[in-house]
């Protein structure tokens, strides 16, 4: 999962360098509405290919650079009010696990000192998919970005290592100045001694507001309902939809949703409920939000309403929500 705020940002940045944000959200798989939605998470496959994309609609360096641009005036600006209790840089990166968490839950970062070397490290399951290499870009340059604002300065690492097994995509994003290791199990950035040991001075005007972390959900059903509550009012999901956005096999799906005692008819009724509540209040019909929600009618819509509420949507929209 990850921030919905980041993605946004993301498609603001580059649709103010004249890409075509419509087109993007629809390619990539994202909810059309997302740049007026209010949800917190979304799930990350469809952002690594909004990513993807992103890196075809520009040249490689125009695409690095917009990036960065995006990291450093948006994002990174948002979190750095979390590192107001570290002394150091090494502190405050030991404290950007906890962040990242946050921001991007299930994301694996580490960091893993041995032999007197500060690695910087996420891991991932490597796929032979075209967008693998761009989400290792991705965590790069964010974390250059982010020991820049930390340090003041314009730091670049000297190593970094990759899972991939090409350095094109990496080397455009950087450069050559790093020296590159491929095929590892981590992406992983060497931080030098002098670079950790740095005193955080960190610039009042570069600070965003204080943000505060979210507490993720505990129960792998809350995930799901979270991270399928942007994509409800715009089809009727599947099972093998929601497995393919959530990155894993719909047997895998159905066997956790069991261990749960819950069941992803239950976890879709929920959403469409949740959903109806939205839509009602926002002034939509019953046969707008049947056919938003995938309904072949009003009529199926009613009985699915009434099977989970007890009441038909009208009675439910009048009686329960002050909304005649």
């Amino acid at each position: 999962m990850i921030r919905t705020e980041y993605t946004r940002i993301l498609i603001e940045v580059f649709a103010a360098n004249g890409i075509d944000a419509n087109k993007l959200l629809e390619r990539s798989g994202l909810p059309p509405d997302l740049l007026r939605s209010n949800q917190d998470y979304l799930p990350v496959e469809p952002v690594k290919h909004l990513i993807y994309l992103l890196s075809y609609q520009v040249d490689n360096n125009n695409f690095s650079k917009l990036l960065r641009l995006a990291f450093r005036q948006h994002i990174i600006p948002s979190i750095l009010g979390q590192f107001d209790t570290a002394n150091t840089v090494r502190d405050a990166l030991i404290q950007a696990i906890t962040v990242f968490s946050s921001d991007s839950p299930g994301s694996q970062i580490t960091v893993e000192e041995s032999h007197g070397r500060f690695w910087f490290c996420r891991g991932a399951s490597y796929e032979k998919s075209p967008y693998f290499i761009w989400g290792e870009v991705f965590a790069i340059l964010y974390t250059i970005e982010l020991i820049s604002a930390l340090t003041q300065s314009d730091w670049h690492p000297d190593q970094v290592k990759i899972q991939h097994t090409s350095t094109e995509a990496v080397e455009s994003a950087i450069g050559q100045q790093a020296q590159l290791f491929i095929g590892h199990d981590k992406t992983a950035i060497l931080i030098n001694p002098d670079v950790l040991n740095t005193e955080l001075k960190l610039c009042p005007s570069s600070i965003n507001r204080k943000k505060e972390l979210v507490e993720w959900h505990s129960s792998f059903s809350d995930n799901v309902f979270t991270a399928l509550q942007p994509y409800v009012k715009e089809c009727s999901l599947t099972i093998d939809q929601a497995a393919k956005l959530l990155k894993m096999s719909s047997r895998t799906l159905q066997r956790r949703l069991k261990e749960e005692k819950t069941t992803f008819r239950q976890v879709k009724e929920s959403l469409m409920l949740s959903a109806s509540c939205e839509l009602m209040r926002q002034g939509y019909s019953l046969t707008h939000i049947a056919n938003q929600l995938g309904y072949k009618n009003i009529s199926h819509y009613s009985r699915a309403f009434k099977k989970v509420t007890g009441l038909p949507p009208k009675s439910y929209k009048k009686s329960l929500l002050g909304i005649d």
